[in-house]
């Protein structure tokens, strides 16, 4: 449901990194731009949430694919020649409602009840049992992400966090009884009643429904009774994230996230463990719980000082009041310990479960950032080499609304939506590192301090004075960027043949602040503020340049410039909430119509905000909705109505952005597509929605190419991405200084054959058992995959961790396999030679002489060397036990001889 940005680990990679990737050996599909997209037609047929029927049509080549992960043990057989691509696709975690409740009693109003659920919910045995062994475990948001190279030092705080149900169970006794709570017959109860905890169970998802099961198990077994409630994403929409959770039965919720992935991944934090994207169940001084309610005085003071750190810590990120990379990340740590300590939000880990494709289709793209196969990429790209024309499956056509405002929240309708719109940016499918795509910019200035000036004649959106005006004296910003959005202007056109001006890209920043910047506002949504506000906050000024430049000034410094480029003009076009970035273009006639609707009170841009007023949540696809555009449309197009803030940026610019005879055109032509086709998505992608039918049998949409669309992508956006394995050769026992061999290998997305990877990053980390990180480091692998790593030669003899990772700059996947190593003392034996020399006595006499003063202290060392294995591993045990066998009757001997 979120959209976030990345992170980077400047020190593996440089600055650079682009040229680097682009001098790579990457597969890129050649095409002309007149090719795009590769396919005539696609149709998306809809299974209603029945993922087996779905399965079934694959199976029997009825589908290009079920665009879906299913666990591998649902599918019976795969037609022949299938390929798999993987990608992590889904983030799952454990939302918890932390306040407590009107109906009775939430155990989990105690952060320390919450906390003790690390120790149940059993990241192994999801990963190992649920996901089948396509996945990654975490504790925190971040799962496969390059990020959590930087987040050591915190993750290690939580080593120890594993699954152990009698600490839990001791912690939550001891919590509850002291708050009143009695515990009798196995069974806990509060004022005479049994404490139930109310678990929303998504039946139209496999994976989610059966670890809830799961998971209930354990909580019954602490001795809550658990009461079900059952329903599809439509439902959890509403009923959870739709309620305020001081007034709702709704306890835990096993959640999904599809698009987490990321390459600077700020945002994760501060979309998910904060409260300004309105997805958090508690509220701060700065954000709403859910975006819409207030519930400060609801909550424990520790939960809402949490709640404000993580909030003031977030608009930091936000607002780019870092100096530094080193600040930057130490940020980011501090919202993931705050974040694990706080435990709302329960991490179990990223899935990578395959998704299967017929053989015959090709250029299929998994992207990790969108976690979906249906990104622009695919869409561009794929191709049936037998008929110009594909079908594929989905779950649902949509669970949520397809609007830019506060719509596009259900990854369903996003994946539709992808092949509409074109994004500001493209994304390396295997990495998530940013490439621009309908633009290209000059950096003016960029500095980590608000020292730019802006010029007098800058315009900006007033906030107070809810109008364009000339921006303040003496305003300064961080960022001067000018963006020639050329690209897009000359090589695109709308899906209804008008031509894209300046004028769209301007309005969208009008709307977005009009709908987020004040209450005051005729199309205020509380959570459009949630969501866009903080952002829009960050943007000083804007003037035009020429008819398809224009320089932005902003807070929005960063320490790639790439990304900083790119956030900033998301920052100023930030539309299309979780759909791919900003993929909320449209006519600027469009959001008229769209603005109009909003502010007759016909329909709402957020759910949440629909249903406090009974109205409909705007949905681009629903007919009461388009006609409720068409009729405004119809309204001010015959004297060809120009919005009063576009025409205040034109007598402040003395340029002339859009006609009152090319409004007319822009009006009239938007009501024959959405006569035409029944839908207002009227988008600048590389295919058109000419049909859209949920209550079909089975639902349909279908998709056509759009003949206005030339816009060639950068051939490095089309790399195809590579999951890596890692093994390292490690003996039951090691010595200090000893270097230990390790192979990489690469299988690339598509292909099921796995080979040595040469040129790979290779980091590993060595740790104590209690998971303090001892030290970090990076190898490249060579021509076969192999790498190498010694043990350090002063590292004393223990029981040690290492965890190991391999990835490329196009593929970055931190998937990291962890080793236990037994480190013994180095024992130096003497060979005897029939000519004695002073140097061979010399180091003859030391060695006796260190084994007679260390006997004590080396058998010491080994049994507590032992004693940690034994708890680890039995066969590492008896290992041990010999080794200590066979080092005392050397001693031993070695004594004698001395005595002799």
């Amino acid at each position: 449901m979120g959209k976030i940005l990345n992170n980077r680990n400047i020190k593996v990679i440089s600055l650079l990194i682009l040229f680097v990737m682009m001098s790579s050996s990457v597969y890129v599909i050649s095409q002309s731009a007149n090719s795009y997209p590769a396919s005539t037609s696609i149709t998306i047929i809809s299974y209603n949430g029945n993922d087996a029927n779905g399965i079934l049509a694959f199976e029997h080549g009825q589908v290009a694919f079920y665009a879906y992960a299913v666990p591998p043990s649902e599918y019976t057989a795969l037609p022949p020649g299938a390929k798999a691509y993987l990608m992590p696709s889904t983030y799952y975690d454990v939302l918890v409602n932390p306040l407590n409740t009107t109906f009775g009693f939430n155990p989990f109003q105690f952060q320390q009840v919450r906390f003790a659920l690390n120790f149940i919910v059993n990241r192994t045995y999801f990963v190992d049992n649920i996901l089948h062994g396509y996945g990654i475990p975490s504790i925190t948001l971040y799962a496969g992400e390059q990020c959590i190279l930087h987040l050591q030092n915190t993750l290690a705080k939580y080593a120890y966090i594993h699954y152990n149900f009698t600490y839990a169970n001791e912690t939550i006794y001891k919590v509850l009884t002291a708050h009143g709570a009695q515990y009798i017959n196995g069974k806990w109860y509060y004022n005479g009643k049994p404490i139930t905890v109310y678990v929303f169970v998504r039946t139209d998802a496999t994976v989610r429904r059966e670890y809830a099961e799961y998971f209930i198990t354990q909580l019954e077994r602490l001795g809550f009774t658990v009461q079900q409630v059952q329903g599809n994403l439509q439902k959890e929409i509403s009923f959870v994230y739709g309620s305020d959770p001081a007034n709702t039965t709704w306890d835990i919720l096993i959640e999904a996230w599809g698009g987490t992935y990321g390459y600077y991944d700020a945002g994760l934090p501060e979309g998910l463990y904060s409260t300004l994207a309105g997805d958090a169940p508690f509220s701060s001084y700065y954000g709403l719980t859910f975006g819409t309610y207030n519930d400060t005085k609801y909550e424990s003071p520790l939960l809402l000082s949490e709640a404000n750190e993580l909030d003031n810590w977030s608009l930091t990120l936000i607002q780019s009041k870092f100096t530094s990379a080193q600040q930057y990340y130490q940020l980011v740590n501090d919202l993931v310990n705050v974040g694990i300590n706080m435990s709302v939000r329960i991490g179990l880990g990223m899935s990578l479960t395959p998704e299967y494709v017929l053989p015959n289709i090709n250029g299929v793209y998994p992207n990790y950032a969108q976690g979906t196969l249906l990104n622009f990429q695919t869409y561009l790209s794929i191709i049936n080499g037998t008929y110009p024309n594909i079908t594929i499956g989905v779950r649902y056509l949509s669970q949520g609304s397809a609007n830019p405002g506060v719509g596009f929240t259900d990854s369903y309708t996003d994946e539709i939506a992808n092949g509409l719109f074109t994004p500001q940016y493209l994304t390396i499918p295997g990495s998530g590192y940013p490439v621009p795509y309908i633009y290209t910019y000059k950096i003016v200035n960029l500095t980590p301090n608000a020292v730019v000036p802006v010029p007098s004649n800058a315009l900006w959106w007033n906030p107070v004075k809810q109008e364009i005006t000339k921006v303040p004296p003496n305003t300064t910003a961080q960022m001067a960027v000018i963006y020639n959005l050329a690209p897009l202007i000359n090589n695109d056109k709308w899906a209804d043949g008008q031509n894209i001006t300046l004028a769209d890209i301007i309005y969208q920043y009008i709307v977005a602040s009009e709908m987020s910047l004040n209450s005051s506002n005729p199309i205020y949504d509380s959570e459009a503020s949630s969501a866009y506000g903080p952002s829009l906050q960050t943007i000083k000024g804007f003037k035009i340049i020429n008819s398809t430049a224009i320089e932005i000034w902003g807070n929005d410094w960063f320490f790639d410039p790439t990304e900083a480029v790119t956030s900033l003009f998301l920052a100023f076009n930030p539309l299309g909430y979780a759909e791919e970035p900003a993929g909320g273009y449209f006519p600027w006639q469009v959001y008229v119509g769209m603005k109009t609707v909003v502010a007759e009170g016909k329909a709402a841009w957020s759910e949440g905000t629909a249903q406090s007023k009974g109205i409909d949540w705007l949905n681009l696809v629903s007919p009461t909705d388009v006609g409720y555009i068409i009729s405004a449309l119809q309204n001010v197009s015959t004297n060809g109505y120009i919005p009063k803030s576009l025409i205040e940026v034109e007598n402040l610019s003395n340029i002339t952005l859009v006609t009152p005879q090319q409004a007319i055109a822009g009006y009239q032509a938007a009501i024959n597509f959405m006569k035409s086709y029944g839908n207002a998505m009227i988008g600048d992608g590389p295919f058109i929605l000419v049909a859209w039918n949920p209550s079909a049998s089975p639902p349909y949409a279908k998709l056509v190419k759009n003949p206005y669309f030339h816009l060639m992508p950068p051939s490095i956006a089309l790399s195809m991405p590579a999951i890596y394995s890692v093994s390292l050769s490690v003996p039951s026992t090691v010595t200090a200084g000893e270097v230990l061999n390790g192979t990489v290998m690469g299988t690339t997305a598509g292909s099921t054959l796995a080979q040595p990877a040469p040129n790979v990053v290779v980091h590993l980390e060595l740790l104590y058992t209690n998971g303090s990180v001892i030290a970090s480091y990076q190898e490249t692998t060579g021509t076969n995959g192999q790498f190498s790593f010694m043990i350090p030669p002063n590292l004393s003899p223990g029981s040690y961790v290492v965890t190991v990772s391999a990835y490329q700059n196009t593929s970055i996947l931190i998937n990291p396999v962890t080793y236990t190593l037994i480190v013994l003392p180095a024992i130096t034996t003497t060979t005897s030679t029939t000519t004695s020399t002073t140097t061979t006595t010399s180091t003859s006499t030391s060695i006796i002489t260190s084994t007679t003063t260390s006997v004590s202290t080396v058998i010491s060392t080994l049994i507590s060397t032992i004693t940690i294995t034994k708890s680890t591993s039995t066969i590492g045990y008896l290992a041990g036990i010999i080794v200590l066998v066979i080092i005392v009757i050397i001693l031993l001997v070695l004594l004698l001889m001395r005595r002799r």
